[in-house]
């Protein structure tokens, strides 16, 4: 009986390891902006269609993607902005690579087809292999040729290994116990 419930336990805890190491957060920068202003920013993704690409578009969808955001620091020219999930546009990502926007489709697109406020487009996807931001109402606009660097961030051991780690221990124990 016990052996069993520690099979069943352990299948369990495969299961929850193998969906929590399918999420990522990816942390990205792109500098070079007049005046020193930078890039930074954020998104939590899954590859769900396994093909090595995170991807989400206002005309498909952003399964892949449940969380952005993206910072511009600002200059004389655009004031600093912060954009979120709801102002993403296009993001389409090679999750083997460490840069984003000079080969294929790679692209990051936030407001892109605003009327206010700002827009940020990096990537040749959009006609721009460096980073281009813009204030909509002034028409003013700041430029980089640099890349988006991107990172994953480590991911945490989630606290349910930690439990099932306990659990796994404690049957242990008892298993020899009850040898003895």
């Amino acid at each position: 009986m016990t052996l069993k419930l520690l099979s069943l336990l352990l299948a369990a805890g495969l299961a929850m390891s193998v969906s929590a190491a399918n999420a990522a957060v990816y942390n990205f920068t792109q500098t070079g902006y007049e005046e020193g202003a930078t890039i930074s920013g954020s998104f939590v993704a899954n590859d769900l269609t396994s093909n090595g690409k995170i991807e989400g578009t206002i005309y498909s969808n952003f399964n892949e993607i449940s969380a952005f955001t993206v910072s511009f620091s600002g200059n004389s020219l655009v004031s600093a902005f912060t954009h979120t999930l709801f102002d993403l546009e296009f993001l389409i990502y090679n999750t083997s690579r460490s840069v984003l926007g000079d080969q294929g489709q790679e692209v990051i697109a936030t407001n892109w087809f605003g009327t206010t406020g700002f827009f940020y487009i990096t990537g040749v996807g959009t006609g721009e292999q460096g980073g281009y931001v813009q204030n909509l109402d002034t028409g003013l606009w700041s430029h980089t040729e640099s890349l988006v660097n991107v990172t994953p961030a480590a991911v945490p051991v989630p606290g349910a290994v930690w439990l099932f780690g306990s659990v796994l221990a404690g049957f242990v124990g008892a298993a020899r116990r009850k040898k003895s």
